[in-house]
This record gives C-alpha cells, sequence and structure tokens, in this order.
C-alpha cells in the first residue's frame, strides 16, 4: 500500500500554502516529513485526510482517488491521523476511548483492545483515570491507540514529540518500531531529529510548501550541509 501525492496544492481562504507537493510514502515504510515551522507540513497532512480541500493535484492510496474526499471516506480508506496536541477529551477516561474509537473503526483491521494494551501497557495500568488526568506521554499514548482502532493501514503522525521527556520520546519512538515491523506504513511530521532519525527509513523535507529533499535517512544524517541549509541546524 503506497500513497501517492503528485502535484498537491492547497491553503486557507486565499492564502496558498502548498505549492504543488510531490511525495510518495512506501507500503511497510516510515517517512519522516521534517521542515521549518510554518512550511506547511502539518497542511500537507491535513490536506491529506481531507481536513483541509485541495485546489489541485492527486492524492492516491494503492491508486484510489482521495484528493477532495471527505475526511471521514479518507479514513474508511485506509488512513488516520495523530494530531499534534494530541486532542484527548479530558471527561472520558481511558476506556471511554477506547471503546468508541472501536465502535467508529467497526472492528476493522486487526487492532483489537487487547492488541492494543499488549503494545501499550500503560494505557491498561490507567484505564480508569480521565484524559485531563494522564501524562504528556500517556496522552500521546491514547492518540496513537485511538487512531490504530479505526483500522488504518497507514498512520499520518504529526508532531507524536511535542512538549514530551526524552526519554518518553524514545518510548514514542519504539513503539513506532513495533509498528512498523508489523507493518504498518507512517507518515511522521517532526521537529524532533532524534526521534526522525530513530525510526525513520526515509526523510523527505519541505520548504515553502515543496518539497525540497529526499533521501534515505542515513544520507540525511551524513550530509551536515545540507541540513543545515534546510534546517537550520547540524
Amino acid at each position: 500500500m503506497t500513497l501517492q501525492i503528485s502535484g498537491l496544492t492547497s491553503g486557507y481562504g486565499r492564502s496558498s500554502v502548498l505549492q504543488g507537493v510531490d511525495l510518495d510514502v512506501p507500503d511497510g515504510r516510515v517517512l519522516g516529513l521534517l521542515g521549518r515551522n510554518g512550511v506547511g507540513k502539518t497542511t500537507l497532512i491535513h490536506t491529506v485526510m481531507g481536513l483541509v480541500r485541495p485546489t489541485g493535484g492527486s492524492i492516491t492510496l494503492d491508486g484510489e482517488e482521495l484528493a477532495g474526499r471527505r475526511s471521514d471516506q479518507v479514513a474508511r480508506a485506509g488512513l488516520a491521523l495523530v494530531p499534534q496536541g494530541r486532542r484527548i477529551w479530558p471527561n472520558l477516561d481511558v476506556t471511554e476511548h477506547l471503546d468508541l474509537a472501536s465502535r467508529r473503526g467497526g472492528g476493522a483491521g486487526i487492532w483489537t483492545v487487547p492488541k492494543i494494551l499488549e503494545l501499550l501497557p500503560r494505557l491498561g495500568e490507567r484505564r480508569n483515570h480521565l484524559g485531563g488526568q494522564l501524562s504528556g506521554g500517556e496522552q500521546q499514548m491514547l492518540a496513537i491507540a485511538r487512531a490504530l482502532l479505526t483500522g488504518p493501514r497507514m498512520l499520518l503522525m504529526d508532531e507524536p514529540s511535542d512538549g514530551l521527556a526524552p526519554t518518553i520520546v524514545d518510548q514514542i519512538g519504539g513503539v513506532i518500531g513495533t509498528l512498523k515491523e508489523q507493518g504498518v506504513t507512517v507518515l511522521l511530521v517532526e521537529q524532533d531529529l532524534h526521534l526522525a532519525f530513530l525510526v525513520a527509513d526515509k526523510i523527505a523535507v519541505m520548504v515553502k510548501g515543496q518539497i525540497a529533499h529526499r533521501c534515505s535517512t542515513a544520507d540525511f544524517r551524513a550530509d551536515e550541509p545540507t541540513a543545515r541549509r534546510l534546517l537550520g541546524v547540524a
């Protein structure tokens, strides 16, 4: 299952953000999408998910056109979003979150609540705690669980390291690595180079609404001048 994006343009009102994005995410791989703040990374995954309407271009999943579809139709096609900021309901407990996601997924796919709790045992320990009582790391685990329970073939993850301590970021990296081993394809939007380098097979860098650079993670790590030029870091 491959996600292919070609000539994609979109934005907000009269403001154009994506300027003809070309990108593909191969089956069973993790692609790290990097870039400075404001270059269009979140707009890209929101456009793919149907939360922002494209003004041009194509988005296909195994040849099925998704550009312009509603978010619920995109989800049924096999994509799920783990949003930046987690967006956990503070007044629902962990069990209620998981039950709602399970019903929304209709039992699709291999991910069941028992399997989720095997992957993320901390959620089992916190099943009766409200979303607002969870730590940032626990909320991120719950956001991942909620997405998986909808039965996706691909996860779009927006800044999962945001606001988390380095040790928790490493735990998130371990979860993503396990998902990759089980054949889940991931498009990972990140600012944290440590996490991107830890889990991504390939790197794409966005600049001013376009993909400016693509290569293997190993090649990007070795090319400090390019990283400095595109990201402002060594």
